[in-house]
């Protein structure tokens, strides 16, 4: 309900900056004539603050409303996702890869809805592309700062609560032997005070790299998914747009890298590794993105070819109808000729497998041999 409260805002500024000049005239118009007028002009200076107008007083405020939105929507589908973490363990799954493949579909389904249902409101009944690309830039440049600040933000005062709470005890323990901690920084060969914790304390205090819907998931990596996934379907189901969304993409991803490089290496503990052969579950909802990506690109061309909404078989729109069903025949047709691992991958494969047999079958004659030779 707030993303269609949200879109209907940001439909209703592109409607007035496309009749500015024709509410101008009726507002004057209303102004002379006196009585009834008021109400219009009334409402014109009202949308014109909320949409910049001319002042460009309301530009800001709209990031603002845009980050509060996301802040709130953001901790209302965590909320979904503890549920679905919930409603997991009373379903029947054959094990746990089946568990943690349901759970991604789920979660990915609550943020799917709540990301993109304001951009599909504006792309199918408004059919504003100026409003839809002022939309797709905010949502992306200050989605993406917030969730920076949030993930190294947040884990920081945790370590920084933990931390204080811990040496708290200590101080307190050492206040009556203030003259020996004295004596022993002095005697202490650096000249320095001691401090309260080692490293090993340290890491100990650190918060774990666990996912946000739920602690009991130490796969830190699925908040990483989601973020990649999120982000990927705005950029390519609304590339027709705002093609220069790539751009902003690629900028946020480099300083991605090194804000998850220092979450990882400094704000966080370490996390153990863990062999996986793919990326599970993600790989189809990656896929279902490419797909939604051309349908929904070819349906922002037919919106915007279709101004009148007549909706008739015309060269133009049958067009467009035949290159959606060549890019999804060529998405479909790359998916099932090309290999899902190279040849010289299995190549390789194979050979490290020989070798590893032929030093398994060379241990286990060598110890046949010396079992021979005791015997003898």
């Amino acid at each position: 309900m707030s993303a269609l409260l949200e879109a209907k805002a940001f439909s209703k500024v592109g409607e007035v900056r496309s009749v500015k000049v024709g509410t101008r005239v009726r507002a004057g118009a209303a102004g002379a004539e006196g009585g009834s007028g008021g109400g219009t002009v009334g409402r014109w200076r009202r949308w014109r603050w909320v949409g910049g107008g001319e002042e460009g007083s309301g530009s800001w405020w709209r990031y603002v409303l845009t980050a509060l939105y996301l802040v709130a929507i953001q901790y209302y589908t965590r909320i979904g996702g503890k549920v679905s973490v919930i409603l997991i363990k009373y379903e029947n799954n054959q094990g746990e890869q089946s568990s943690a493949d349901s759970l991604i579909y789920k979660v990915f389904g609550l943020y799917f809805m709540q990301s993109y249902i304001g951009l599909f409101y504006h792309a199918s009944l408004y059919r504003d592309i100026l409003t839809l690309r002022k939309v797709l830039i905010q949502r992306l440049v200050v989605s993406q700062v917030l969730e920076n600040l949030i993930e190294n933000s947040i884990p920081y005062l945790k370590y920084s609560y933990k931390k204080y709470s811990a040496v708290q005890p200590i101080e307190e323990c050492k206040k009556p032997l203030s003259f020996c901690s004295k004596k022993r920084e002095r005697e202490s060969p650096s000249g320095k005070s001691v401090r309260l914790s080692t490293r090993v304390e340290k890491e100990y205090l650190k918060p774990s790299y666990t996912a946000s819907i739920g602690e009991e998931l130490e796969d830190g990596l699925f908040d990483d998914f989601l973020e990649l996934a999120l982000q990927f379907g705005m950029i390519m189901m609304f590339a027709c747009a705002f093609p220069l969304i790539f751009c902003f993409a690629a900028l946020n991803n480099a300083t991605e890298i090194r804000a998850d490089a220092l979450k990882l290496l400094v704000m966080l503990k370490r996390p153990v590794p863990r062999a996986a052969a793919t990326i599970g579950a993600w790989l189809n909802i990656f896929q279902f993105l490419i797909v939604m990506a051309i349908c929904t690109n070819c349906l922002l061309l037919v919106c915007l070819y279709d101004e009148e909404g007549k909706w008739r078989i015309e060269p133009g729109l049958a067009a467009i109808l035949i290159m959606e069903h060549a890019l999804l025949l060529v998405k479909f047709g790359f998916s099932h000729f090309v290999p899902e691992e190279p040849a010289w991958v299995r190549a390789n494969r194979v050979r490290y497998v020989a070798q590893a047999q032929t030093v398994c079958s060379q241990q286990l004659l060598r110890s046949i041999s010396k079992l021979d030779r005791k015997w003898e």
